[in-house]
């Protein structure tokens, strides 16, 4: 290979990269539980904060993620979310507690993803979701549009 091929080499393979890794899982498949003290809450806006909470990622394919998520307080359920959603960000149904809201997801990269949701009130909610490493999974929220920090930093840790 002459001197003046491996520039052209090795930039190729950088651009190929990102479109390999458009199709490739997350990696985020499994259960999840959080981790409440590496967690931080804005319970004026949320409520108080979950004495518990699992996620399920029943499907990461690299075109979509399905998952359940489960919220448990002193009384017993406080959330519960379902969803199934292509990773090209095209608007899909997804269930939040007992009210159908639109969901959309878009890649961030090879191990995150943004999710949008918005329901019949117009109201939106933005979840950044990415992989810090193979067995924690962070979630940074915004609830209520406001540019600034998130309204809630949340860490789940894989369960194994």
């Amino acid at each position: 290979m002459t001197r003046s091929a491996l520039p052209f080499l090795i930039a190729a393979s950088l651009l190929a990269t990102p479109a390999l890794a458009q199709n490739a899982p997350l990696g985020a498949a499994g259960r999840w539980t959080i981790d409440l003290k590496a967690s931080t809450f804005n319970e004026a806006l949320t409520g108080p904060a979950p004495l518990a909470a699992e996620v399920d990622v029943t499907k990461d394919d690299g075109k979509s993620l399905a998952w359940t998520l489960i919220e448990e307080d002193e009384d017993g359920l406080a959330a519960i979310q379902f969803a199934d959603a292509p990773l090209d960000g095209t608007p899909t149904k997804a269930v939040v507690n007992t009210q159908i809201v639109m969901i959309s997801v878009h890649r961030d990269g090879p191990h995150g993803v943004t999710a949008v949701t918005s329901n019949k009130t117009g109201r939106k909610q933005s979840m950044k979701v990415w992989l810090a490493d193979p067995d924690t999974l962070k979630v940074e929220q915004d609830v209520d549009g406001v540019s600034g920090p998130p309204d809630q930093s949340l860490t789940f840790k894989r369960v194994k």
